[in-house]
């Protein structure tokens, strides 16, 4: 049998029932970024009432943000280049908790900019856990991410320079069709994405068994998310199909990050949990999930209402009628589907784990073609209005 053979760097004892909760020694003074990122911890000093939301250069800044605001994380684990993978602890003690996920896609940037917002502003009584970057490597960016195997970030201003250091630096895996993938120290890098563009069990993906592998980031109208600013993680299986980070919350052998962001929630239970996400339009939609008991589906159904209620009548555009985002998506109501992991396959997403072993769970999308900010203010008015129902049922 094929064994996965990422390094692995989670910490067992923070994913254990007294680790996240209770051990003092993984406060945020023990974080620990590579030494290269330290220098690069920006301070800021924008005010809770006057700062304007913008996207994180770095996952330093990011850190820094959430110390600055008098916050102590804990460390979860590490990711490949050993920075931490941080929960943080807000809201008030009242139970069933809420979690809040953001960042496995590195592009998706206004999610994370939401998620470290809702650390202070979502006002509940229940416990609130925030995972704000579920990929930290990959909101470093694709010069961060080829640094891993070079020794240092080269300077590169285009894609053909790029492919050409790629080729140059690295053994050349698949060069056809305007895809480039080559494998450099212990991990792929590649010029564009390969999900769902190549054929499972392909005999080029055999090196990369296992492995991550990076494309950059390449939009030229979304801010946050400009070219190589991102490095977008994919992962190759044991059986060779390339799979992005968010595809792996029912396997065994899932990438540290997946296994971190499970460990939480095993520890928390969530009664209902936001994982954060964009896309490539210019609306707003989101996902729901199949519930575990008609009460659950009930309150699942009420939750989504509401918050589509809330989206459209602040003005936010919304997916029109005729939307769909795929094939195992069914249309609960405009700008709100049901999604069935089983239709899709692939391994279940965070949501649909939530949602299998604890609870409510929604996985939301804003438009990139947005302006940030309103990116960011959507994705929050989602959270914090299914939270107002969610408070109803529990009060």
């Amino acid at each position: 049998m094929t064994v996965f053979n990422e390094r692995r760097y989670c910490i067992d004892d923070a994913l254990s029932r007294r680790g996240f909760l209770g051990s003092a020694g993984l406060a945020f003074a023990a974080l620990a970024l590579p030494q290269r990122l330290q220098a690069e911890s920006s301070a800021n000093e924008r005010t809770a009432d006057k700062r304007t939301v913008r996207p994180f250069k770095r996952y330093s800044d990011l850190l820094e943000t959430v110390k600055k605001r008098g916050y102590k994380p804990r460390v979860l684990g590490y990711a490949p280049d050993k920075s931490p993978i941080v929960g943080i602890k807000a809201g008030g003690d009242k139970l069933p908790a809420i979690f809040i996920s953001a960042g496995s896609h590195s592009t998706e940037q206004a999610g994370v900019a939401a998620a470290v917002e809702l650390i202070d502003k979502l006002e509940t009584e229940h416990q609130v856990y925030v995972i704000p970057c579920r990929d930290p490597i990959g909101l470093n960016g694709y010069m961060y991410a080829l640094s891993l195997s070079l020794g240092e970030e080269p300077k590169i201003e285009s894609m053909e320079q790029m492919e050409r250091l790629l080729r140059d630096k690295g053994e050349v895996l698949l060069d056809a069709d305007g895809k480039l993938l080559v494998l450099i120290g212990e991990y792929g890098y590649a010029n564009r994405g390969l999900y769902r563009k190549v054929e499972k069990g392909a005999k080029f993906l055999e090196p990369l068994k296992g492995r991550r592998l990076w494309f950059p980031s390449r939009y030229e109208d979304v801010p946050g998310s400009g070219l190589f600013e991102r490095a977008y993680t994919q992962v190759v299986t044991p059986d060779s199909e390339v799979l992005h980070i968010n595809r792996f919350h029912d396997t065994s052998w899932a990438p540290v990050e997946i296994r971190c962001t499970r460990g939480l929630m095993a520890d928390i239970k969530p009664g209902l949990t936001f994982d954060l996400h964009e896309y490539g339009g210019d609306a707003f939609w989101f996902s729901a999930r199949r519930q575990r008991t008609d009460e659950d589906e009930i309150w699942e159904r009420r939750m989504a209402a509401e918050a589509a209620r809330a989206v459209k009548a602040s003005g936010a555009k919304v997916a029109p009628d005729d939307y769909s985002p795929g094939s195992f998506f069914s249309k609960l109501e405009r700008g709100v589907f049901w999604l069935d992991p089983s239709q899709r396959g692939e391994g279940l997403n965070l949501a649909d784990f939530a949602a299998s072993k604890y609870g409510g769970a929604f996985t939301v999308e804003t438009g990139m073609r947005q302006p940030f900010e309103h990116r960011v203010r959507t994705s929050m008015l989602t959270v914090q209005t299914a939270v107002r129902v969610f408070e109803e049922r529990y009060r």
